[in-house]
């Protein structure tokens, strides 16, 4: 939507404040529109939105029709661009980062678009999918309403419905425990139904036949009516908040619609075709295009759940990605970060009925062996997350079959999201949980050989402990407690401690310790420590 918020700081205020601290900059390529935000991050205050500039153009409206991005929508992003660049340098931006989301992501001709953008512009890119939009929207909630009951008490949806997809998320006491993105956003709509050419009621009645049957299957991934909360992101929810309420939009603000007041505007907005809305509310054509497709989206939603109110706070992408950018204490923790992905982890293993049990006690097995093999990997803090979720799932394809079912999990999370995890970093779960059991990893399996160099040297390292992790519970009876890792000459000794008779277990792991013993080049021996402490 058009920003009219005042401004912090001019741009003549900031060049003369003398400030060691340089701007930072975030640029939001989406769907229906390009988005710059100029702010300062000192150390210790409150980040400071200086500027924020909104050029509308409508990148979706090509891509979710032909597929890909055509000259006059490159050329207006590219003066857009420009522009935006000019205004970094007139601050003296020292970081940025630029990002685009479905209506780039999806193109057919994105890598011509991304190499046009850098030489035109200077700037590089990242496009994003839409788990990393789901974290970085969280990051920004959370600053906002880290102590509302409505983000932090029972079951809430977390909703933005953007240009090209809806980004849905449900929190179960402020941690997600579902997310996904899906094809409901407004331009993407209004393109399914551009060839329809009847009138404007029965426009309305197909799109929203078609918003229903797509929250049908939302639906069927996560329990929404279970949700007492719903907040809602967005421009058009945010326009709706000004006209239901009266109240003008203030940085920082958070505000609340009843449930029916909300429901009675989508319904009195729905009959508008795009020429009422552009005189009715003074919206740009591009912010007009969206409005009732979105509201009708949040309408679809919302009814799923049990919400007595609308939570509508201002927070973004954007606004998440500036908290990213300036790091800092504004930024949540890497403890409660890992706690929301196992949460989402944990919340997809319910789905396909995993043994809760025995997978927790594999991801703190395998943790173990990481931690105490911290030297010999090198690897890091991510790269341990992606251990402990793939434990957490490596037998999740028994929902589908006992037969090959450490290939059945690789399936499932190839085609899963979880909260805050990239498609790079599924893909090397879904490798992880795959060499469980059975074969090691070889260059001849597709999903290992899609790889990068690099991410397969990941796959090795972690593949290698979570086999061994999953030997010492084999049979589910969890009698092994702890281990650790001992260096003696070329051995590495796993030094046990459990209760029982420990036989099938110390079996299990010399049949299963192949891949551990080539990945880290010494022999493995099985070593009982004595009883759980």
């Amino acid at each position: 939507m058009t920003n009219t918020r005042p401004r912090t700081l001019s741009r003549a205020a900031l060049v003369s404040s003398g400030s060691e601290q340089k701007p930072l900059a975030v640029i939001d390529i989406g769907a229906s529109a390009i988005r710059l935000v100029v702010a300062e991050a000192l150390p210790g205050e409150p980040i400071r939105v200086i500027e924020e500039v909104e050029r509308g153009v409508l990148l979706g409206k090509d891509t979710f029709t032909n597929g890909r991005l055509g000259l006059a929508t490159v050329e207006a992003t590219l003066k857009a661009l420009e522009g935006f660049r000019r205004i970094m340098d007139t601050y003296g931006v020292d970081r940025y980062r630029a990002v685009a989301t479905s209506a780039v992501r999806e193109a057919q001709n994105r890598e011509t678009f991304l190499d046009r953008v850098r030489l035109r512009t200077g700037l590089d890119v990242d496009v994003i999918d839409g788990s990393e939009e789901n974290r970085l929207t969280y990051v920004a909630v959370w600053d906002r309403m880290r102590d509302d009951p409505a983000l932090t008490s029972g079951y809430t949806v977390l909703a933005e419905v953007g240009g090209g997809n809806a980004d849905i998320s449900l929190l179960r006491d402020g941690e997600p425990t579902h997310s996904g993105t899906y094809a409901l956003g407004a331009i993407r709509l209004r393109q399914t139904l551009a060839a329809w050419s009847g009138s404007q009621s029965q426009q309305t009645r197909l799109m929203k036949r078609h918003i229903h049957n797509v929250v049908e299957d939302i639906r069927s991934e996560m329990p929404l009516k279970r949700a007492d909360s719903f907040v809602a992101l967005g421009g058009d929810v945010r326009l709706a908040a000004f006209q239901i309420l009266g109240e003008p939009e203030s940085r920082g603000a958070v505000r609340v619609i009843p449930r029916g007041a909300f429901l009675d505007f989508c319904e009195a907005v729905t009959g508008d075709d795009v020429e009422d809305i552009i005189e009715r509310f003074q919206l740009s054509q591009a912010d007009a295009e969206t409005l009732v497709p979105a509201l009708l989206a949040y309408r679809e939603l919302l009814l799923e759940t049990e919400a007595p109110h609308v939570t509508v706070p201002e927070a973004s992408l954007r606004g998440g990605l500036l908290l990213d950018l300036a790091g800092g204490a504004e930024r949540p923790a890497f403890d409660a970060f890992r706690k929301q992905v196992l949460a989402s982890a944990a919340g997809l293993g319910e789905k396909y009925r995993y043994h809760a049990e025995h997978a927790r006690h594999v991801a703190h097995l395998a943790t173990q062996l990481y931690d105490a093999l911290q030297s010999e990997h090198g690897l890091g803090e991510r790269e341990r997350l992606l251990l402990e979720v793939a434990s957490l799932l490596h037998d999740i394809g028994l929902y589908i079959s006992l037969r090959g079912h450490h290939k059945h999990a690789q399936y499932i999370l190839s085609v899963s999201q979880i909260f805050g995890l990239s498609r790079d970093e599924m893909a090397v779960v879904g490798n992880v949980a795959r060499y469980h059991r059975r074969g090691v990893p070889q260059k001849s399996h597709p999903g290992y050989a899609a790889l990068d160099s690099a991410a397969r040297v990941v796959v090795n390292k972690l593949a290698a402990l979570l086999r061994v992790a999953n030997a010492l519970d084999a049979d589910h009876a969890r009698r092994i407690t702890d281990v650790d890792v001992v260096t003696e000459s070329d051995a590495m000794v796993l030094a046990v401690r459990g209760t029982g008779d420990l036989t099938m277990e110390r079996a299990a792991v010399l049949h299963r310790c192949t891949l551990l013993r080539e990945v880290f080049g010494r022999r493995v021996v099985f070593r009982e420590v004595g009883g759980s402490s």
